[in-house]
């Protein structure tokens, strides 16, 4: 049986999405930084005959993620309807061996697939930025910031939108920070979502390409993650770039994953 869940389903839910807390962190922080009586948010739970909760889908925006563990054994024809009944332009993420179940949903799209991290070692964020400003966006600097990710190349088609943006900072449940060059133009940043008492998720990381190569990234995620890690227990994220896997790794993230983008065209 798959009906939507409320917040008399808050406990159970939050306790079967625990038993992968990294994977599951934007469906854990939505719950727990939104709840469940938003608009731009539902969420659905598949139970067995013994009432037991197997599988979960979020819907956040026309972005869904759907979640089920390693013993399940149900229907994803529910899903898979509720998504179909939605005629504007989706994006399904999620754990690769899951999103792969819903490619048929889509019609025509394209697939991005990640490294899915950890921040495993902390000792080697950087403290020491060498004079360079690392500035806290706020609400101002929104529309700024959505025109600069939107030149990056890297970036397109992962369902970034100023609305999602506006909301993360405006809300609290993430922040970004960024640098600048000496006339003021943002060339550098990096952002968390989806932030809650036991992890946070690097997004939105991007340098002008031509600023890359100076250590940009490395002063903005450190700072980012020494931040957030005040009010968070850890620090996830996601790459496709080997470079940009190397920059994590240096800074002690480790890969635990993959992680899989389907983004309708």
């Amino acid at each position: 049986m798959v009906r939507k869940l409320y917040e008399s389903d808050r406990e159970i839910l939050l306790n079967f999405l625990m038993e992968e807390s990294s994977f599951n962190l934007f469906i854990i922080g939505d719950i727990l930084n939104t709840g469940f009586e938003e608009s731009f948010m539902e969420l659905w739970g598949e139970f067995n005959i013994n009432d037991n909760l197997i599988s979960v889908l979020l819907r956040y925006f026309n972005n869904y993620i759907p979640y089920y563990n390693k013993s399940y054994s149900g229907d994803l024809s529910c899903f898979k309807k509720i998504i179909s009944n939605n005629y504007k332009k989706k994006l399904i993420s999620g754990k690769s061996e899951i999103v792969a179940k819903f490619a048929d949903v889509l019609n025509n799209y394209n697939v991005k697939k990640d490294n899915f991290c950890e921040l495993k070692n902390k000792t080697k964020l950087v403290t020491h930025y060498d004079g360079t400003l690392i500035k806290i966006a706020t609400q101002d600097d929104v529309d700024r910031l959505s025109d600069f990710i939107d030149t990056i190349e890297e970036l397109c088609g992962t369902g970034e939108n100023r609305e999602m943006l506006a909301k993360c900072i405006i809300s609290g449940c993430g922040r970004y920070y960024y640098i600048e060059n000496e006339y003021g133009d943002i060339i550098s940043v990096a952002g968390t979502s989806a932030e809650n008492k036991y992890a946070a998720m690097v997004v939105s990381v991007a340098t002008d390409k031509n600023y890359r190569k100076h250590g940009l990234a490395v002063k903005c995620v450190s700072k980012l993650c020494i931040d957030a890690l005040k009010v968070c227990e850890n620090v996830c994220l996601f790459y496709d770039n080997p470079e940009a896997g190397k920059v994590y790794h240096g800074i002690g993230f480790e890969t635990i994953g993959n992680w899989t983008m389907m983004v309708e065209k």
